[in-house]
């Protein structure tokens, strides 16, 4: 299915920079943690025992689907990348068909946005064999859900993330 925040999000996603390069570190490390923030936030609230990796409208809604041709679109802009990332793709686009066809979601905040941002920023993303997130050249332990849903929520604002990456 496709409707209008899912192609629009599509079209966020072609045009990404997903060579990426490591200027922006600082900022897409604290855009991972901040998905795993709301990830876990969306986890609790769907009663997934799946985190931080998975189908948010699927635990919802399972019609809520965007279809194969706009995900074949996106997959070949983006190009080689870890399975998870193009798995993470597809599931944002899913939520994206989500928020326009039900009416009345969790009051949460968007889970997918910190990482289309991430990407938006240089790249996607991998995972080691240790249960590490590999963001650039940084590691970033996943911890436990709870730890997620403890820490404090990321101010997603462009400017914020330019001085986290001077700074």
């Amino acid at each position: 299915m496709r409707t209008e925040s899912a192609l629009a999000l599509a079209a966020r996603l072609e045009r990404a920079d997903w060579v990426g390069s490591f200027d922006r570190t600082r900022s897409r490390v604290a855009l991972m943690r901040e998905f795993l923030r709301r990830s876990a936030l969306w986890a609790g609230a769907t009663g997934s025992t799946e985190w931080p990796f998975f189908d948010i409208a699927g635990r919802i809604d399972p019609s809520a689907r965007i279809d194969d041709e706009s995900v074949k679109g996106v997959a070949e802009r983006i190009g080689l990348q870890q399975p998870v990332v193009l798995n993470t793709v597809t599931w944002a686009l899913n939520f994206a068909v989500l928020s326009d066809t039900t009416p009345v979601l969790p009051d949460l905040p968007s889970p997918f946005e910190p990482l289309v941002l991430m990407f938006e920023r240089g790249g996607g993303f991998g995972l080691d064999g240790s249960g590490h997130i590999e963001v650039d050249m940084a590691a970033i332990a996943r911890g436990t859900v709870e730890q997620a849903r403890e820490r404090a929520p990321l101010d997603l604002d462009g400017a914020g993330l330019d001085a986290l990456d001077a700074g």
